[in-house]
């Protein structure tokens, strides 16, 4: 798989695991309404394209990273540090806005944004870290064979 495809993968994951984990929260702690909390949702987004830059950054890094493994590993290899990456992500992410959306209603404000804004530091960075270590420890024991050339004598 190239960079564009894990780009392309993430991208959809990031979509899927922050509206997801925000439309849930809004829904089963705040108790709104699927068309309230898209709407909130949305509001939400496009007031904090900085923070959805930052949110993403992880997603991006674990695409490049396992693109870059992809060339000098075998393509399984990657696929699963990929899958297992975007995995932990969102899990912790779904985490995140669920505990952002309790706090909003144990009017704990600061606990609310950090919840959520603090994922890149604490769970995006240490895992970018983690994906690189596994990646080349992945390179070294799973090295992609060379292609031969073919022979012209037939």
């Amino acid at each position: 798989m190239t960079t564009k495809a894990y780009l392309l993968i993430a991208t959809g994951v990031f979509i899927a695991t922050v509206t997801g984990a925000d439309l849930i929260a809004r829904m089963t702690i705040a108790g709104e309404p699927l068309d309230v909390a898209l709407a909130e949702h949305l509001h939400w987004a496009l007031l904090g394209m900085a923070g959805i830059v930052f949110l993403f950054a992880p997603f991006v890094g674990v695409a490049f990273i396992c693109g870059f493994a992809n060339r000098r590993t075998k393509t399984r290899s990657a696929v699963t540090l990929f899958v297992v990456a975007l995995t932990v992500l969102a899990y912790f992410y779904f985490g995140g806005f669920q505990a952002s959306q309790q706090a909003v209603l144990d009017r704990k404000w600061t606990a609310a944004a950090l919840s959520i804004g603090l994922l890149p530091f604490f769970i995006g960075l240490p895992l970018l870290a983690v994906a690189a270590i596994a990646a080349a420890v992945l390179v070294l024991i799973d090295r992609r064979e060379p292609v031969q050339a073919a022979s012209l004598n037939g």
